[in-house]
């Protein structure tokens, strides 16, 4: 039997990385009916009832799997983050120190600290920072192509955390990768709203304008990005070809080749300047780059 407990946990592990919840959280109370102090079984079907905003459930869940295996600092951390959330402060707060005397991680307890402080005076961060967790789940769908799960845990990101910007990031990835181009672009010009900074939401949206043939606006959020972060060679890249679409070759052909300069194995861009150079008929010249791109860039 205890074998049988090992694999359904293994399945289990494996289905809740995966997104899929509903199997994941079927073979975690499979294996509770048969072992109902299995830690492991507990804690990650708290993780799910959390996530699923069953709030009592998790707390209840994760109170049992740290009270089997307190060794598990994992175990304290769901439990007090899942305290603070509930805004259980004294709870949480003796919790915290039953930590620091079990010799748990003591900078992770402190930003738990940080965060229980903040929350119970008032700045409440919870409401504006999803976890880790969320985020690296969140990624793992959208590098793994569920974009299906990834687009509904982008949103129930968005819904909950709407000012912190990578939900709305992998959002509008999502949107761009199953063709709502236009839907992408309403999503990205909101990241660069909140955070006007950050190169790499001003190239996303750079992408999405030139793939709808707005050239100009593509233009324009392109040498933005490429302002804030000089060595960004795909947004030299994507420049140039919005400039060649455009039909300015020659601010074309400098774009690829300070692209190429920053990645000089950068082949897409060594066969786009070969085109460019065709273009301009300087032959010789777009033959070596065609041939640079043939080796890869090397």
């Amino acid at each position: 039997m205890e074998l049988t407990i090992e694999r359904a946990l293994q399945r289990g592990v494996a289905a809740h990385r995966e997104g899929k919840l509903k199997e994941a959280e079927r073979l975690y109370r499979t294996i509770l009916q048969t072992q109902p102090m299995h830690p492991d079984a507990n804690h990650n079907l708290g993780l799910i009832e959390f996530s699923m905003n069953n709030s009592e459930s998790a707390l209840t869940l994760f109170k049992t799997a740290l009270e089997i295996n307190p060794k598990i600092e994992q175990f304290w951390f769901s439990y007090i983050g899942a305290l603070i959330k509930e805004k259980q402060f004294n709870n949480a707060k003796r919790v915290i120190e039953k930590g620091r005397k079990k010799g748990i991680n003591e900078d992770k307890l402190d930003a738990l600290e940080t965060q229980f402080s903040s929350v119970s005076q008032g700045t409440n961060p919870i409401a504006t920072i999803p976890s880790q967790q969320a985020l690296d789940s969140l990624l793992e769908h959208y590098q793994a192509e569920r974009y299906g799960d990834a687009e509904k845990f982008a949103l129930s990101i968005t819904r909950q955390f709407p000012k912190h910007e990578f939900g709305w990031k992998i959002l509008g990835a999502v949107y761009s990768r199953t063709g709502r181009k236009s839907d992408a672009v309403n999503i990205n010009q909101k990241v660069v709203a909140l955070s006007p900074r950050d190169a790499e939401a001003r190239y996303n949206l750079g992408n999405t304008l030139r793939e709808l043939g707005r050239l100009e606006e593509a233009e324009t959020s392109y040498t933005r990005a490429i302002a804030l972060r000089f060595d960004l060679a795909e947004a030299h890249g994507n420049l140039g070809v919005t400039l060649q679409r455009l039909n300015r070759l020659e601010e074309a052909e400098l774009s690829y080749r300070q692209a190429i300069v920053l990645k000089p194995d950068y082949a897409e861009v060594h066969n786009n300047l070969g085109v460019t150079l065709r273009e301009l008929g300087r032959l010789e010249e777009a033959e070596a780059s065609y041939r640079q791109a043939i080796k890869g860039g090397k």
